[in-house]
């Protein structure tokens, strides 16, 4: 018992003390980050003119947003296997989105925690669901599906934009939920 003395920490070590320990918790939060895949998404036409140019244009322009939006929400993205990149030019628009087992098999454990599949259903020429699948790649399953609506002309950019953002949220949501749980 201390009397007629304070211990009192002064307060540029009390700062310094702090900082270290908010770089310490930011740290192990950034290292233990999951690394998610994303693959752009695949337009499934259904009309009587698939795959129009404008249509294809308006879904890289969707894929663009989506991944910039992933970004700003603290998404780890990895490059896109080559294998992976040759299915989408080759096969059908819902190959993939069919495949879970065989993306995470391509993928493997060292190359991302998650894949992400999105595939742009588009039934007729007023509605458009975009499609996302959030792949576990060690589980090998579905870990969040979760379709979307865009009623609006695809033309608006800013509902392509507000879209690509809600989907961004729903899928940093999911992950970082998974990350909690693990």
């Amino acid at each position: 018992m201390f009397t007629g003395f304070e211990l009192e920490t002064p307060p540029k070590i009390l700062a310094l003390a702090m900082y270290l320990s908010f770089m310490l918790m930011t740290t192990a939060n950034a290292a233990t980050s999951s690394k998610v895949m994303v693959l752009d998404f695949q337009l499934n036409d259904l009309t009587d003119l698939p795959n129009a140019p404008e249509e294809l244009e308006r879904i890289n322009y969707l894929s663009t947003k989506y991944r910039e939006n992933l970004e700003k929400q603290g998404i780890d993205i990895v490059p896109v296997a080559d294998k992976l990149k040759s299915d989408l030019e080759t096969q059908s628009a819902t190959y993939l989105f069919d495949h879970v087992e065989y993306v995470a098999d391509v993928v493997g454990e060292n190359a991302a925690d998650y894949v992400l599949i999105g595939v742009a259903l588009k039934p007729t020429y007023l509605f458009v669901y975009p499609r996302i699948l959030l792949i576990d790649t060690k589980q090998k399953k579905v870990v969040l599906a979760s379709a979307f609506q865009l009623e609006s002309s695809w033309s608006d950019q800013n509902t392509t934009a507000n879209t690509a953002r809600k989907i961004a949220e729903v899928v940093s949501a999911a992950i970082k939920d998974l990350e909690n749980k693990n």
